[in-house]
């Protein structure tokens, strides 16, 4: 296991300098992990589209890309942490929290991240699998784990109409009054029916927080941003500058 962990050090560390022309076989169906706290486990299914076997395996971070799993100490659990699929199979990540999750704030969302590496099986030289000199990459994903109190599951839909917009000089300011995270991928401006995103990189705004956006100071054109959904859907809304 001491060995498996060092070589897994690595493989994070590159894993930034995967080439282009890389690609994951292993794909996650979902972009996002919401877990209610009063859910007894949640799921995430995963599938192999490759032609070989891979292992998986995952595990969940506080932030830190790298962190390892032997490095991260967290409420939650995930069944099975390391596994093979097979090509044209599935598996089914169940995650599960464990009795320390208690200590985490009850009146706001908290992020983790959930990884799931994607580790390629060994060629043999002798069958000629791979072309001599061959790069071989183990591909992490990783995909936001929202830890959710279940008091407020049904206020969350709401939580985008509810932040709140002003615009001073070459700033066009929004503050988060919620204790919902928000991720917001396009921030429009829109002139004679032609948009242009001011936030190409998007942002994401943590519950109770504020953040600047830069924008023309004699800016007058219409506003609107887009938000993503818990199923992974983007959503769009008119922004009313107060």
């Amino acid at each position: 296991m001491r060995k498996f962990n060092s070589f897994l050090k690595l493989l994070v560390t590159g894993i930034c300098l995967i080439p282009p022309m890389s690609h994951a076989e292993i794909v996650l169906h979902g972009t996002r992990v919401i877990y209610p706290s009063d859910a007894r486990e949640v799921t995430l299914q995963i599938s192999n589209d490759g032609t070989r076997p891979a292992l998986v395996q995952a595990w969940v971070d506080d932030g830190n890309p790298e962190s390892t799993p032997d490095q991260v100490k967290l409420p939650f659990m995930i069944t099975p942490p390391i596994t093979r699929v097979d090509p044209t199979k599935g598996q089914t990540l169940r995650i599960s929290t464990l009795p320390s999750i208690q200590k985490v704030k009850q009146n706001q969302e908290t992020m983790y991240w959930l990884n799931v590496l994607d580790i390629p099986p060994k060629t043999h030289k002798e069958k000629n699998e791979t072309p001599e000199n061959a790069l071989q990459l183990a591909i992490r994903s990783r995909v936001k784990l929202i830890y959710r109190p279940s008091a407020l599951q049904e206020q969350a839909v709401h939580a985008p109409k509810k932040l709140e917009w002003t615009k001073q000089g070459a700033l066009l300011h929004v503050k988060n009054p919620t204790p919902f995270y928000i991720t917001i991928t396009s921030v429009f401006t829109e002139k004679l029916r032609q948009k242009t995103d001011i936030t190409p990189k998007g942002l994401m705004l943590e519950p109770f927080s504020q953040q600047d956006i830069p924008v023309t100071p004699s800016d007058t054109r219409q506003f609107s941003f887009i938000t993503i959904n818990d199923y992974g859907g983007r959503v769009e809304h008119p922004i009313t500058l107060k």
